[in-house]
């Protein structure tokens, strides 16, 4: 984490205890301000009461005074009694003022000034309610009361205004107070939330870039979980390719034929590539066209049996060619025309091995399932493999012909023969067939090598063998036991049908023509000598010796015949 992100975080706490601090500071003084509120208010109550009491005062004694003129003016008894009610709420209104100003000695002195001389102006009132104390009184007498009244109602009045003038400054000082505090608390109050508000707006912005932060992590947790947990499964499905690999390599090599090869591929490849379809095409020994030799999975791409080098581009390149739905590339002349091509992959890997094309590997799959990278990494290896073992099948093959076959005649030579002679010998005895045992020798092949030379006897040697081989039977084995002489074992054969197939073979050999450098040489004949089993032996070492006896008589004979070892009796 970034160094202001740690000074951000460790900002947090003093930043929270902050706001609550202030936003209990608030609160305390919200209530002190109310409280403030509430005892301005009975300030305020108070300074009203005291200006209305010396307001009512000020009626009642004004209410006396205006009924006992009018008593003494009129003489009518009805102003009496509004007269002495005005007079007891007079004295009752002072007795308050006097309580109510207890709190301002000052103002509590001059109520009781102002009570005192409203009760003396009262009292000479009373004079009025008198006719005859105000008539038994001499002039001058009347003069100095009145006088004395009039100062009297002066005083009261500057008593009452001083008060009222006393009340009004204290009323409005309280005010004024009131609304400094009220002010005071309205900015403390203000600042205060302000400031709580912006830290807590700035401790929600953090918390909220956090938790922002912290989704994001925890988006890139689960992201990297599925990744390591995709990766697991890749490595393991690596593991398992791999594995699959091994023990395709090691198979490969137990491979004795190229259609075991073929088979063990197609399922290594059904396996590993799931989901595809592929053939492989083997090419044949003419090297002009290839042909499908095996397949797997269920077809996406129809593709010819037989293709030429000429209709796949990975042959005609000697790389793999890799085609992806209509605009994925050029598409091979081998894939059948009909067959739809959006949303379908193909790859066509050639065969090769040590410069030379052996076949094609062609993989299908619809888009969605289409080989990725690892596939095709390995199908071509698979591929290598494959073609590399095709090889060694091949050179194998040569090797075992080499050492099985005569090079001059094509024919098995002498050691096939006799590994070969005894297993036949005992298939036979086990299924209780006979088995004919043919030796040939070409008639006077010495005199004729020395007329006309080795490469004429060679060339002799080679019809003779191409001949034989195209009279036997699949099942029957034609050898060059050595020189001239040959041999032809023909199991499940009888006496009757080998001499019937000697006597064949001496026809075929009567009528063949041989040219060699512009020369026609011949004619040929052979000698045949026949042994058959079991009847003449079950040895076949014996039996090769009774054949070869047969072969000596009958060129002995004469030559140019057939003869059986039944005959030399």
């Amino acid at each position: 984490m970034s160094a202001p992100s740690s000074r951000t975080r460790r900002l947090r706490i003093p930043a929270v205890v902050i706001a609550l601090v202030l936003l209990l500071g608030a609160g305390i003084a919200s209530v002190m301000g109310v409280r403030s509120f509430q005892a301005a208010n009975r300030s305020l109550e108070h300074s009203y009461r005291v200006i209305n009491l010396i307001e009512a005062t000020d009626a009642a004694v004004r209410a006396a005074e205006a009924n006992a003129r009018g008593f003494r003016n009129t003489n009518l008894i009805e102003f009496r009694p509004g007269f002495f009610e005005a007079v007891g709420r007079a004295t009752r209104l002072t007795e308050q003022l006097a309580q109510l100003t207890a709190d301002h000695p000052q103002q509590q002195a001059r109520a009781r000034t102002l009570g005192e001389a409203i009760a003396t102006h009262l009292v000479a009132l009373q004079v009025l309610l008198d006719i005859n104390a105000i008539e038994a009184t001499d002039a001058e007498v009347r003069r100095r009361n009145a006088s004395t009244n009039l100062r009297r109602v002066a005083e009261i009045n500057a008593l009452s205004q001083e008060m009222l003038a006393v009340e009004q400054m204290l009323l409005q000082k309280r005010r004024q107070r009131s609304e400094r505090e009220a002010s005071t608390l309205v900015l403390f109050i203000v600042l205060a939330m302000t400031i709580a508000l912006v830290l807590l707006g700035l401790l929600l912005a953090g918390l909220a870039r956090e938790n922002k932060r912290s989704r994001q992590l925890e988006r890139e947790a689960r992201h990297a979980v599925s990744e390591l947990q995709g990766a697991l499964v890749l490595r393991d499905t690596l593991a398992e390719q791999r594995r699959a690999q091994s023990v395709y390599a090691g198979l490969l090599q137990s491979c004795q034929s190229r259609d075991e090869l073929v088979l063990l591929t197609m399922r290594t490849m059904q396996d590993l590539v799931p989901g595809s379809s592929g053939r492989c095409y083997l090419s044949k020994s003419s090297q002009n066209f290839l042909e499908s030799a095996g397949s797997f999975g269920d077809r996406v791409i129809s593709s010819s049996d037989v293709i030429m080098h000429e209709q796949c581009w990975a042959l005609r390149r000697g790389q793999p060619h890799y085609t992806r739905g209509r605009s994925g590339g050029l598409r091979c002349a081998h894939i059948d025309d009909d067959t739809p091509v959006d949303g379908i992959s193909s790859l066509c890997v050639p065969l090769v091995a040590q410069g030379s094309s052996l076949g094609l590997l062609h993989i299908s799959g619809r888009t969605s399932d289409a080989v990725e990278d690892n596939d095709a990494g390995i199908i071509m290896s698979i591929a290598e493999q494959m073609g590399m073992a095709i090889a060694n099948l091949q050179l194998r093959e040569t090797l075992r012909l080499q050492s099985i076959r005569d090079p001059l005649t094509g024919l098995f030579n002498r050691r096939y023969l006799e590994e070969n002679l005894v297993r036949e010998m005992l298939r036979c005895e086990r299924r209780r067939l006979p088995l004919s045992l043919m030796m040939l020798d070409v008639d006077h092949f010495k005199r004729f090598n020395d007329q006309h030379g080795h490469a004429a006897g060679d060339a002799v040697l080679a019809h003779v063998g191409r001949v034989l081989q195209s009279l036997v039977r699949a099942e029957d084995l034609a050898c060059r036991y050595g020189g001239e002489e040959f041999t032809i074992v023909l199991p499940e054969t009888g006496a009757e049908a080998a001499i019937q197939r000697g006597l064949e073979i001496c026809r075929a050999m009567s009528s063949l023509t041989i040219r060699h450098m512009d020369r026609m040489l011949g004619p040929i004949t052979v000698s045949i000598g026949i042994a058959t089993a079991p009847h003449d032996s079950a040895d076949p070492g014996l039996l090769l010796e009774i054949a070869d006896a047969a072969l000596y008589r009958a060129k002995a004979e004469g030559r140019d015949r057939v003869l059986h070892t039944s005959a030399q009796a």
